[in-house]
Order: structure tokens, then C-alpha cells, then sequence
């Protein structure tokens, strides 16, 4: 059976949605269909209890706005570096190296 998170992204990804807010559910791991949602502009993962985003979230080529604020971050992927039209990344509230 399917989680609730991975049923939001998979309509997301069908109705090729340009936001998908995924906060405060209390998620630990991103689902891996995320990075089929390539239409995605703005992402919302802030307010979970993740340690690190997918690697995979580099392939969202056209996303712009990315909040993961209020999670366990301790490292960032490096694949960030590959969304050149990121403008804005909120990562605050975390361990960051820690």
C-alpha cells in the first residue's frame, strides 16, 4: 500500500504540478518518484525530519524555490549545484555540520 506522501507526488508528478508542498508530514525520506516530477518550480519539504534531500532532487531542473528549513539536515547533495535557476533556498534551522 501506498503512503499518503507517495500518492501527493505521484499526482503531482501525472498532473505536472509547478509547486508540490510536502511540510509538516513528518517524513524522513523523500519518495524517489519525486524526481519524476520535472515540472516542479517551487518544492516545500520543510518541517519533516529529514537528514538529507535525495540526491535525485539535482534532476528538477527547473526548480526556482526549494524549503528545507525545520528538518535534521546534516549534509547537503552536492547535485544542488545542478539547479541553475534556483533562486531561492531556505536550509535554515538545521545541523548542519554538526
Amino acid at each position: 500500500m501506498k503512503s499518503s506522501v507517495d500518492q501527493i507526488v505521484e499526482h503531482a508528478c501525472k498532473d505536472h504540478s509547478t509547486s508540490l508542498n510536502l511540510s509538516h508530514l513528518d517524513i524522513t525520506v523523500v519518495p524517489m518518484t519525486l524526481c519524476q516530477a520535472k515540472d516542479l518550480v517551487r518544492l516545500q519539504l520543510n518541517n519533516n525530519r529529514l537528514i538529507m534531500p535525495p540526491e535525485e532532487i539535482g534532476e528538477l531542473h527547473q526548480l526556482q524555490e526549494l524549503s528545507l528549513d525545520h528538518n535534521h539536515l546534516t549534509i547537503l547533495p552536492s547535485s544542488l549545484f545542478c539547479l541553475v535557476h534556483l533562486t531561492y533556498l531556505n536550509i535554515s534551522y538545521n545541523p548542519l555540520g554538526n
